[in-house]
């Protein structure tokens, strides 16, 4: 990003930069999604039905003062702490910016699109837009996600 700054800075060429993080945003990808995506890629049906069958029937309790809450049923986002969870919303979030096409070199196009987890860097070479950029994945990620919590 430090280059990319300094080559549009050396050639006089405007650059605006948004950073978004979703916040719980493991905890809110829809689970349906998650399959769509895998079955994008062409995963074996196989190994599809053994990562459905992790994100089904998932139960949680929550620690208040000491004491734990019954159990109740988490219908979306992926297990913390699972080494899957983070390769499965990097499919997801690929997806998404395949839908976008946002891939690219900010030298060769108007808009590029940086994700890492849950973080992402939008770089434009004009305010409008990094505007519209932002609209559009706003948009697709509503499809992805869950209500705020």
């Amino acid at each position: 990003m430090r280059q990319i700054i300094e080559k549009c800075h050396e050639f006089n060429i405007e650059l605006h930069n948004i950073l978004i993080d979703y916040t719980h945003a493991f905890d809110l990808v829809f689970r349906d999604k998650i399959i769509e995506c895998l079955n994008k890629y062409e995963i074996p049906s196989k190994l599809i039905k053994l990562i459905g069958r992790t994100l089904q029937y998932t139960k949680a309790r929550v620690n208040v003062n000491q004491n734990y809450t019954e159990k109740f049923e988490l219908t979306t986002g992926m297990k913390q702490g699972d080494p899957l969870s983070a390769t499965l919303f990097g499919i997801v979030i690929d997806d998404i910016l395949k839908q976008l096409e946002l891939r690219g070199n900010i030298s060769t196009c108007l808009t590029q699109c940086s994700a890492y987890a849950d973080d992402k860097l939008i770089t434009a070479r004009t305010e409008q837009t990094m505007i519209d950029t932002f609209k559009k994945i706003e948009k697709h990620f509503i499809t992805v996600w869950s209500h705020s919590k």
